[in-house]
């Protein structure tokens, strides 16, 4: 009897070993993720109980923003104020149950229907060129009419630029802006589409 329950006891502290020298090895070899330092072998006698402490993180199942797919506006050097742009309020809504930021990593520009025009990262411009960039709001429902705080657009290249963040479930808005030079033409329309990203903030 005394055999048994020895074989016993001993098999428990095999499978405890392996168990935890496990957990030791996928730590330091970066599966787990955390730090070596929070995992330590111990020796536990035979008779004895122990606790093993095993952290989970609940991660979220979806990130979701919604906004507009189709956004018009009217660029004009008539418009007062330094953002020559007219744009409708871009409505941003946060699905998600974390912290989100809405970034735009790439921003697909045609310019072929404004002849001579060309593409400027503002807010400076040439006569000949544009400048596009989106505004987070800071006043409810007012159109910006400074182009402070703009993040600014580059065209046909990678980039990564936050436009704003939300907190969990949280909604703002942003705003389209921008400033022209005097020899771009006009009565003609250009499209600027930008691929936004949705990270954890």
């Amino acid at each position: 009897m005394k055999k048994k329950m020895l074989i016993s006891a001993l098999a428990v502290m095999l499978v405890a070993g392996v168990l935890m020298s496990g957990s030791y090895a996928a730590a330091s070899d970066g599966i787990v993720g955390y730090a070596v330092e929070a995992y330590q072998d111990e020796d536990i006698p035979i008779g004895s109980s122990n606790e093993v402490t095993m952290v989970g993180t609940v991660e979220p199942t979806i990130m979701s923003v919604t906004m507009p797919t189709y956004v018009p506006f009217h660029i004009s050097r008539s418009v007062q104020g330094d953002n020559k742009v007219i744009s409708p309020r871009i409505n941003i809504i946060n699905n998600s149950s974390i912290p989100v930021s809405l970034d735009v990593v790439y921003t697909a520009v045609d310019l072929s229907r404004l002849p001579g025009a060309a593409w400027a990262i503002g807010p400076v411009v040439d006569s000949n060129q544009i400048a596009i960039g989106l505004q987070p709001e800071s006043l409810a429902n007012q159109m910006p009419t400074t182009l402070e705080q703009t993040r600014w657009l580059v065209d046909n290249m990678a980039q990564n630029v936050n436009i704003i963040s939300l907190s969990a479930y949280d909604s703002s808005a942003i705003y389209v802006v921008g400033t022209l030079g005097s020899a771009v033409p006009e009565n003609e329309s250009f499209t600027v589409t930008p691929t936004f990203v949705v990270r954890e903030a």
